[in-house]
């Protein structure tokens, strides 16, 4: 058991389980999305942790977004997950220049179960994110989020690429992440699976649907 909150602590520490918001969603569009995913863990076979988190997003202005995600596998165990944050479109995708966006996260956690206490945790996270949309279906990205811990502890790095495609109201995102690519993987809980020693690769999948709003 203690191996399993090790490995839970490592995992909210990173904000893992969320697929990154390349671009704010248009003004008065609401979207609910769900993701699942994480790092890559080494079990016999080199799967990814599955974490789940689900939310929603509305667009409160031309170029800006709110959001609110529950991450659901930390409930499994005894832990309850929040996270509110936003995107801010900083510049639009120009000819051949990229769109370039500014998400924020502000994550709190706290034990739900008496036999399980701890104090509440929380997590602040930045991410610029620039992106080319292609054909205006093939959104490609690369992101770096930086964390700060607000209970004490070293930022955490993580870096992205990823691909999303859009059918209508539908889209479909699957990313590639590196997280603390700074950091030797043998001084971790688990066996995470990452490039060299240094780090864990993961894999996330998201989903999402969208309603009404301004066209982009």
């Amino acid at each position: 058991m203690r191996t399993v909150l090790l490995l839970l602590s490592a995992l909210l520490a990173t904000g893992c389980g969320l697929t990154t918001q390349v671009r704010p969603v248009p003004r008065g569009a609401v979207q609910v999305e769900g993701a699942l995913g994480g790092p890559l863990v080494n079990l016999g076979p080199v799967i990814p942790v599955p974490l789940s988190t689900v939310g929603a997003r509305y667009g409160v202005a031309e170029r800006v977004d709110v959001a609110a995600h529950v991450h659901l596998t930390s409930l499994t165990f005894g832990v309850a997950g929040l996270d509110v944050g936003g995107s801010w479109l900083a510049l639009a995708q120009d000819g051949a220049v990229p769109a370039l966006s500014l998400g924020g996260r502000l994550y709190g956690f706290t034990s739900v179960l008496a036999s399980r206490e701890a104090p509440p945790r929380a997590y602040l996270e930045v991410s610029p994110t620039v992106s080319y949309l292609l054909g205006g279906r093939f959104l490609s990205y690369a992101s770096a989020t930086g964390l700060v811990q607000l209970a004490g502890g070293p930022p955490l790095l993580s870096l992205a690429v990823g691909e999303e495609v859009r059918l209508a109201s539908w889209g479909v995102q699957l990313e590639l992440r590196w997280y603390q690519p700074d950091y030797a993987t043998r001084f971790n809980a688990a066996n995470w699976q990452g490039i060299g020693d240094m780090g864990a690769l993961g894999a996330l999948l998201g989903v999402r649907y969208r309603f009404g709003g301004d066209e982009e």
